[in-house]
């Protein structure tokens, strides 16, 4: 099975790595953080706004590979502090309408560029 690059100018651009890779129909988006994809700056906010910003970003990349947010199977949250859980939950529960996929969410020590929120995801795509 090959491994293909997936990358949109829509999105902020990556640093040595690829913002998603798309293997068979599984679609692995690398970490996102609040960056704001027309200055590839970090929009320092609220972490209700961090988290929009993000699922922004994420939903993107995601048309770019030819999937949606609804075709997300796993869900990789990391946290500044897990006192942030209540209004990141808040923030990211409407993204999902439905059955949520599975996810994973634990506090971490310094996350890039001294946010709060970063979010990964694997999706699938209907077609290869």
């Amino acid at each position: 099975m090959d491994k293909h690059v997936i990358y949109t100018d829509a999105a902020p651009e990556p640093g040595p790595y690829s913002q998603a890779i798309r293997c068979g129909n599984l679609i692995f988006v690398a970490g996102q953080t609040s960056e704001d994809p027309h200055t590839n700056q970090p929009v320092h906010d609220s972490v209700t706004a961090q988290t929009e910003r993000i699922m922004r970003n994420i939903d993107t990349i995601l048309q770019a590979a030819g999937s949606a947010l609804d075709k997300i199977v796993r869900v990789d949250v990391y946290l500044s502090s897990m006192a942030i859980k209540p209004e990141f939950n808040a923030a990211y529960t409407p993204f999902f309408k439905g059955a949520p996929p599975a996810r994973n969410c634990v506090a971490v020590a310094g996350i890039d560029d001294g946010l709060d929120v970063e979010i990964e995801v694997i999706a699938f795509s209907e077609s290869v």
